[in-house]
């Protein structure tokens, strides 16, 4: 799998999740100014529109792909026979999203079976494993290091939360979420936080900003009026895009991946997360120069 995809999925900052049978909604993750769509196949889709959803979802999957938005498509269950059926459909159909969640994924053999379907015709899709498992928490180092098409984790609260015997708070999974983020952190991949499900943007506010000062890199949401609102949390501040600035600086003036700031060796890991502030910053700026061209026009 290469770099380029997990940077780009630790750099995105916002998922809109939508039915894969409800494909008028897709346009409105882009319109909200997200960093990405989820298209889901699983539990939002009930069992006699599968068929439909998957045939939707793969039509839009085979539209030319959007600078800068990434296009994520949430399989069944590779354990059932609509998972297998998605897989199947995925790999005749020409479709290339950038990536596929795997619900409920329990294992890294679950992850490198679904690697293997995907060898030769979707060279470039990546797995984001779902930890919605008691069981995942504690194996989720060992999915994020399955196969090098693994490009991030995302937390699904909901479906742990009942596993767990657990009201959903956010308090009452830290425990995952911080596994979740450590995992992630071992291979340099992004950790997605569950979509907020309650409507006050309040509770939403308070949630992203936990998640993110935690060290998720990106929120899913289920409603397109929370992208704005998530976006702006994950952004990173001024102050963070200078420092990154100042990183790259020392990088590319010691010619070493072990640069001086300050007095200071930078290490590897502030290396990292200086290249995901400015990809961040980057794709604002291109993004704020496209709008005033059109405005321009």
């Amino acid at each position: 799998m290469s770099t380029q995809l997990r940077n780009r999925l630790r750099a995105s900052r916002s998922f809109f999740l939508t039915p894969g049978s409800r494909p008028e909604r897709f346009p409105s993750a882009r319109a909200m100014g997200g960093d990405g769509i989820i298209v889901d196949l699983e539990s939002t889709v009930a069992p006699a529109d599968k068929g439909r959803a998957r045939e939707a979802a793969l039509a839009f999957l085979r539209e030319p792909p959007i600078a800068d938005f990434v296009r994520i498509v949430r399989i069944n269950s590779p354990r059932l026979v609509e998972g297998l059926r998605d897989l199947l459909a995925l790999h005749e159909s020409g479709a290339n999203p950038d990536a596929i969640i795997i619900p409920k994924c329990e294992s890294a053999d679950e992850i490198r079976l679904v690697a293997s379907v995907l060898d030769g015709s979707q060279s470039a899709v990546g797995i984001v494993p779902m930890v919605e498992l008691a069981r995942a928490v504690f194996v989720a180092h060992h999915m994020a290091e399955a196969h090098e098409r693994v490009c991030g984790l995302f937390l699904g609260g909901g479906d742990l939360a009942a596993d767990l015997g657990a009201e959903g708070s956010w308090d009452n999974l830290l425990f995952a979420r911080s596994r979740i983020v450590a995992a992630a952190a071992t291979t340099g991949i992004a950790s997605i936080d569950v979509p907020y499900f309650k409507p006050d943007g309040d509770g939403l506010e308070r949630e992203a900003t936990a998640s993110r000062k935690l060290g998720m890199t990106g929120k899913g949401a289920l409603h397109a009026e929370q992208l704005p609102v998530i976006n702006t949390i994950f952004t990173p501040s001024r102050d963070a895009v200078a420092h990154a600035q100042a990183v790259a600086a020392a990088r590319a003036a010691s010619g070493t991946n072990t640069p001086v700031l300050n007095g200071h060796v930078v290490e590897a890991a502030m290396l990292r997360e200086a290249d995901r502030v400015l990809a961040i910053a980057e794709k604002l700026e291109s993004s704020s120069a496209a709008a005033n061209r059109q405005a321009a026009g």
